[in-house]
C-alpha cells in the first residue's frame, strides 16, 4: 500500500502545480504520523476560511480541516506541497471521503458564455489528454487510467451561482475512480470544491453537504458584484475548459489562465489527487478510532 501511495504522488505532483506550503511534505511514515498529530479537526463550528473569507459550517458527523490543517492533510496523502489555494476540508465519516476547499481566480467572472459549453467534445478530449499523460504515467511506475465517462456532465446552477461536473475513470487495475468537481462564483474569483472517491461511494449529496455548507461572506458573494469591479478575463465557459484541461479553453483566449492549474510545461491530468481515498480513509479511520 505504501509503494502505491508513493506512486500516486508523483501523479498527483503533475497536477497539483503551484504550491502555497514552505515546509517540506512529510516523505516517512514516522513524519506523516507527527504531521497528521498536529491537525486540529473542528465539528461543526462556523469557520471563517483564511484566503476567501467564505464561511464553512458543515453538519455533525463531518470533520473540518482549516487553512494550514486542511493542506497538512493533502500533503500527508499525496507527498508533495498542497496546491495553491487550499482552505479547508471536510471529512465525511459516514462514508471516508473528502471534499477540499480552494479559493482560485481573480475578478468577476461573467456567465453570458455559457451556451458556448459542449460537453460531449470536451469528455473526447478529456479522454484523448488522459490516454496521452498514461505513457508519462507509466515511465514513473503509476498505473495508467481510462476515463469512461460523464456520471454527470457540466452544469450550471443560476440560482447558486455554481457549476458542477462528475467524471467517471478506471484505473488501470480496474479499480473505479470518481472525480466530482464544483466551481462557486463570488464577486472576485471562485471556489472550488473537490470531492475523489469510487463509484459505489459516489452520491450527488456528498458534494452537496459542501456546497451547502460553504458561503462567501456578504459582499463577497456573486449577487454582490456592482458596476465598476474587475471583470475576470474569461467567462464560466473558459473557466470550466480550463479546469478540464482541454483545448477550448485557447480557443477562448485564455491560455495565460491555465496558470491556475498548472506550472509551465506541466502535463495536466484530469483527476486530481488520484487514488488517494483508499489512503486517508485508513488513515482517518484509525485515528478517529
Amino acid at each position: 500500500m505504501l509503494l502505491k501511495f508513493r506512486q500516486l504522488a508523483v501523479a498527483s505532483a503533475i497536477l497539483l502545480g503551484v504550491s502555497q506550503a514552505q515546509a517540506k511534505p512529510p516523505t516517512t511514515d514516522a513524519e506523516r504520523r507527527a504531521a497528521m498529530d498536529t491537525v486540529v479537526w473542528r465539528d461543526n463550528q462556523v469557520l471563517t476560511l483564511p484566503i476567501s473569507g467564505g464561511v464553512l459550517h458543515a453538519p455533525s458527523g463531518y470533520g473540518q480541516l482549516l487553512g494550514k490543517d486542511a493542506a497538512t492533510v493533502s500533503e500527508v496523502t499525496n507527498g508533495v506541497d498542497a496546491p495553491s489555494g487550499t482552505e479547508a476540508m471536510l471529512y465525511d465519516r459516514k462514508d471516508k471521503t473528502i471534499v477540499y476547499f480552494r479559493k482560485l481566480g481573480s475578478g468577476y467572472v461573467k456567465i453570458d458564455d455559457w451556451p458556448t459549453v459542449d460537453a460531449d467534445a470536451m469528455l473526447k478530449e478529456i479522454k484523448e489528454n488522459t490516454e496521452r499523460n498514461n505513457a508519462l504515467r507509466k515511465e514513473r511506475g503509476i498505473s495508467a487510467i481510462h476515463v469512461q465517462d460523464w456520471l454527470q456532465p457540466p452544469r450550471l446552477d443560476l440560482k447558486n451561482h455554481s457549476v458542477r461536473w462528475t467524471v467517471d475513470a478506471v484505473e488501470e487495475d480496474g479499480s473505479s475512480l470518481v472525480n466530482s468537481v464544483a466551481l462557486v462564483l463570488g464577486r472576485d474569483g471562485y471556489e472550488r470544491l473537490t470531492w475523489i472517491g469510487t463509484k459505489e461511494q459516489f452520491s450527488d449529496s456528498v458534494l452537496k453537504v459542501g456546497l451547502d455548507s460553504f458561503a462567501f461572506a456578504n459582499g463577497k458573494r456573486y449577487e454582490d458584484y456592482v458596476e465598476g469591479d474587475k471583470i475576470a478575463e474569461y467567462g464560466v465557459a473558459g473557466l470550466v475548459a480550463s479546469a478540464l484541461g482541454v483545448k477550448a479553453a485557447s480557443k477562448l483566449g485564455i491560455l495565460a489562465f491555465l496558470a491556475v492549474f498548472a506550472k509551465k510545461g506541466a502535463a495536466l491530468i484530469i483527476i486530481p489527487f488520484v487514488g488517494i481515498f483508499a489512503w486517508i480513509r485508513k488513515k482517518l479511520s484509525r485515528r478517529e478510532a
